[in-house]
């Protein structure tokens, strides 16, 4: 009797332990879910901080957006470039260019992962509004200069091919450029909307191939979103229709406000009447004299003209 019931609390130890096992399993899968999901979110809580510059008259916040770390440097006069930079520099052939170029601020921007963004030519002391932000790679800074003028300034750095051409589109009817640079001579103009390929980045611009060219276009006018690139030929076949139909309207109220401003006696003139001869001067057809018959030997002469009128002359 004594074995039977201690093989049975055996059995109900057993039981029990087995029906714990996946509780205190599942307990410890929830609590590491729990630790991994706090950690997540704590992940996306966290932000980048903005950078500061500080220039002559201001310290300046440049709202950060390219998700990651940055740090700037201190503000760098043009000038304090390396004298083997400046030695390249000489060796080009447009040395106003050069010298134009060398003018302003530069800035040195350090990623999380070291690498340097070097920006040149800048006034910040001029800019309000800055935003950093990352577009394949580089980084550009934007922002609302003295006039309240949106502009921007990229990075200096060298051109990236990429391993694969990427399908893109076009955001405005644009020049697409033989080299990098605004002054470069246009190869051909595109519209909006047109699909090209992308096979490399360079600071401000895209390298693509469209048709019979290889050329650049700048990055702002150039996306991967088809949508967006169908919304602006949308918005402009609309602009354009919206134009046509004002200017027909206004054509329509101009000739209208010439018609009511006609001078109608103008019609009359289409009927002439037949041309006349200019008078002709009146001349004498007749004349009778009268004596005064006072014996003095004068008179006066009743002269008749060819209008009819009759005249006197005394003699």
């Amino acid at each position: 009797m004594k074995k039977k019931l201690i093989t049975k609390i055996l059995s109900i130890s057993v039981a029990g332990a087995v029906a714990l096992t996946p509780a205190a399993a599942f307990g410890a899968q929830t609590e590491e879910n729990t630790q991994t999901e706090s950690a997540e979110a704590a992940d996306e809580a966290k932000e980048v901080e903005d950078l500061k510059i500080k220039t002559e008259t201001q310290e300046l916040t440049v709202k950060n957006q390219t998700g990651y770390a940055l740090t700037a440097g201190e503000l760098e006069d043009a000038s304090d470039e390396t004298e083997d930079a400046k030695a390249e520099d000489t060796k080009t052939e447009d040395t106003a260019e050069t010298t134009e170029k060398a003018q302003g601020k530069m800035l040195t921007v350090t990623g999380e992962d070291g690498t340097e963004h070097v920006f040149k030519n800048m006034d910040p002391d001029s800019w309000t509004e800055p935003v950093i932000y990352d577009e394949y790679g580089f980084l550009y800074i934007k922002y609302e200069n003295k006039d309240k003028k949106e502009e921007e300034v990229a990075e200096t750095a060298e051109e990236k091919e990429w391993g694969e051409s990427l399908t893109m589109y076009l955001l405005s009817n644009v020049n697409v450029r033989e080299k990098a640079d605004k002054e470069s001579k246009s190869l051909k103009v595109l519209s909006t909307g047109t699909e090209v390929k992308g096979i490399a980045v360079a600071p401000g611009w895209i390298k693509v191939q469209a048709d019979d060219i290889t050329g650049y276009v700048y990055h702002t006018y150039i996306t991967e979103n088809k949508e967006a690139a169908d919304a602006k030929v949308k918005a402009e076949q609309e602009a354009k229709a919206q134009a046509e139909a004002a200017a027909a309207q206004a054509a329509a109220a101009q000739a209208q406000q010439s018609q009511n401003n006609y001078d109608y006696s103008q019609d009359q003139g289409s009927y002439q009447e037949p041309a006349q001869s200019a008078p002709q001067e009146k001349y004498e057809v007749g004349r009778q004299q009268y004596d005064d018959c006072d014996g003095s030997g004068h008179g006066y002469y009743e002269i008749t003209y060819s209008d009819g009128s009759v005249g006197y002359e005394e003699y």
